[in-house]
């Protein structure tokens, strides 16, 4: 069984609502239009991005208003097996305990390696993280643009160290970052007088896709403690893919963002991303 856990400053009730309410499951959590909060009813969603692949059927098997919610989780097309997905919640002291269990993932053995253990160790751990984001505010805002380039090469240019220099300079002039890229890396983001983030790496893969998940501030070059104030955006995720477009590679960011910090990144992540194409192009 895996069992995730996270505590949020803020009520059961507003948790609860986050967890059973669709319009808001579908900001944090997936899309799932014919979603009813009631035992026996069975709904039907897809993976994020658009490419449904992946149909997933469930059904609600338990609730228990504010405290307990129980479902099904099965992939009807890939495997014949069931397995249980139970949110927990508990509140003390203003905050709330959330509890994470997925049962009986052995179950679905037979859907073959995409279904493996680890990526639900994984996808579940992040979306603890979003829906903690998501009560605290933290909305995702994606950015993009079309560059006339191969995905090596927009690559390299996104995140060489010459050039991360020069596009993220529309931000903080002399910007960099240190740290291997590959999964399970720590990242300093830093400026010169070593302010800036640390950051682990969700996912890498070359030329393709980097997930970094920002865990606390730098101050003089030294990882700072988690804080008052980091814990309100601490576990937010900055995400970079491609995509191949008529013979272009499209750049994606998707980008966690407290509400004071949109409007900066809406005046200049719009000129870093001019600044890689142009670098990409030349």
């Amino acid at each position: 069984m895996i069992i995730k856990k996270v505590t949020i400053n803020e009520s059961t009730a507003k948790v609860w609502q986050a967890l059973t309410d669709k319009n808001q499951m579908k900001e944090w959590y997936f899309d799932i239009p014919d979603f009813e909060l009631k035992e026996g009813s069975v709904f039907n969603f897809y993976e994020p991005g658009g490419e449904n692949r992946f149909h997933h059927q469930c059904r609600m098997l338990e609730i228990v208003p504010g405290k307990k919610l129980s479902y099904t989780w099965m992939y009807p097309s890939y495997s014949k097996g069931v397995s249980i997905v139970t949110w927990i919640l508990k509140e003390a002291d203003g905050k709330t305990e959330v509890t994470l269990q997925h049962e009986g993932i052995e179950n679905l053995a037979d859907a073959g390696p995409d279904f493996a253990t680890e990526n639900y160790h994984m996808g579940w751990e992040a979306l603890m993280a979003t829906l903690k984001n998501y009560i605290y505010g933290i909305r995702r805002h994606t950015y993009s643009i079309a560059i006339n380039a191969t995905p090596e090469k927009v690559w390299k240019v996104l995140l060489n160290d010459e050039t991360y220099r020069l596009w993220t300079s529309v931000f903080c002039e002399g910007s960099y970052f240190t740290g291997d890229l590959k999964p399970g890396s720590r990242i300093h983001f830093l400026t010169p007088d070593g302010s800036g983030m640390y950051s682990d790496i969700i996912l890498y893969t070359p030329n393709s896709n980097v997930l970094f998940q920002h865990i606390g501030e730098m101050q003089n070059f030294v990882e700072q403690p988690i804080d008052e104030a980091t814990e309100k955006w601490t576990g937010a995720f900055e995400n970079y893919y491609l995509k191949i477009t008529d013979n272009r590679t499209t750049l994606i960011a998707e980008i966690d963002l407290t509400p004071d910090h949109v409007n900066s990144f809406n005046e200049f992540f719009p000129k870093g991303l001019e600044k890689i194409k142009e670098l990409s192009e030349s």
